[in-house]
């Protein structure tokens, strides 16, 4: 958290309740990078789940990005996600730990170059890299190279 601070607004979104959710947060976020928390009385209930709707944080959403393990939670803005593997809940679960290194690998260098190529709709960017990954996966590359270039 504390790089891609460096380069976005942190704002957590998340479907848990306030109690839980700061309990974690307070752990996970020790030097202070998160600029905002939302809870699930923020979320919007829909259909037996609980929306993520970026259009409610009030931000441009041609500017938001939103990391989730579950599809439906930012089925309203499919375009600025980026889906990650599920906690499940386990103690022993290491999906957290293991998505920092991603971020900082590929994600987090496509997220900087979002930044300093000052990218106008990062949907853009998204659609494009899902692309990139789409064909070197279907030709067997297991490291992809990612880029906003042509």
């Amino acid at each position: 958290m504390q790089e891609v601070a460096k380069y976005y607004e942190v704002i957590i979104f998340t479907a848990a309740l306030q109690d839980y959710a700061d309990s974690i947060l307070d752990e996970l976020d020790k030097g202070g990078n998160i600029s905002y928390r939302l809870y699930r009385q923020h979320a919007l209930a829909y259909e037996e789940n609980y929306i993520k709707d970026l259009s409610r944080i009030g931000r441009s959403l041609n500017r938001m990005i939103i990391v989730d393990n579950l599809a439906e939670n930012f089925q309203f803005q499919p375009e600025n996600g980026i889906m990650i593997k599920t906690w499940v809940g386990d103690p022993h679960d290491t999906a957290l730990f293991e998505l920092a290194p991603i971020l900082k690998g590929s994600y987090f260098s496509l997220l900087v170059e979002i930044v300093i190529k000052k990218v106008d709709d990062v949907r853009k960017a998204l659609e494009r890299f899902s692309e990139q990954m789409m064909k070197q996966n279907e030709a067997g590359v297991s490291k992809f190279h990612l880029t906003l270039e042509n």
